[in-house]
């Protein structure tokens, strides 16, 4: 499930009525062939784009994109995307900030950041929650939380999106992926708890799109 927000050019939230409804849809594809979609329909190129969590670089194989090295200039490379892969992982992004922690030079310089950090509850314990607890220390923090395993994830979300909101452009697009899940016999709407967090930090919920598996 993808879901998208953008600041406000004022930093303020506005609710935009029926004039700006959040929209939902269904589509049948990857990764891969869903996200050039979403950049199409609300990052056209040129653009500077961050993505926070870019591990094996999924997301981009089917999209026209230029790795960064870190120059600002005065407008992207190209007549493409201008891509500034981060990750947690030095072997993997070329930049490896702390999704929670991103540098205060990149303040307002972006015109999108992805956002798809470790999010399952159940079935990947073992792999992606014990990957949160190793790259940003959760693991003590979980044991003095009521909250668990669920908390530490919305912590992480809440984290990134308080930084992704720093280093975008006003009116800039922040993408976020993310997955409603049942644990313990209850549903946990992930989904709903990010729309949330994206508006007290100051965005503005424009869409969400449903991936099938």
């Amino acid at each position: 499930m993808w879901t998208l927000a953008t600041t406000n050019e004022d930093g303020v939230w506005i609710d935009m009525g029926m004039k700006n409804p959040v929209l939902t849809a269904g589509v049948f594809a990857s990764n891969s062939e869903q996200f050039p979609q979403i950049l199409g329909l609300y990052v056209p190129p040129p653009a500077r784009v961050l993505d926070m969590t870019y591990g094996n670089g999924v997301f981009w194989k089917q999209v026209d994109h230029t790795i960064s090295h870190g120059a600002f200039l005065p407008n992207p490379e190209g007549e493409n995307y201008s891509l500034w892969p981060n990750d947690l992982d030095p072997e993997r992004g070329l930049f490896s900030f702390d999704l929670t922690d991103l540098p205060d030079a990149w303040e307002g310089m972006f015109d999108a950041v992805i956002l798809d950090p470790p999010y399952l509850l159940i079935g990947g314990i073992r792999t992606l929650k014990d990957s949160i607890d190793r790259g940003y220390k959760n693991r003590e923090s979980d044991k003095k939380s009521k909250s668990g395993k669920i908390g530490a994830v919305e912590r992480l979300y809440g984290g990134g999106i308080i930084q992704a909101y720093k280093v975008l452009k006003r009116s800039g697009i922040l993408i976020i992926k993310c997955m409603d899940q049942v644990r313990g016999g209850q549903q946990q709407w992930l989904s709903h708890d990010i729309m949330d967090m994206c508006r007290i930090f100051g965005f503005r919920n424009e869409d969400q799109l449903v991936f099938v598996n």
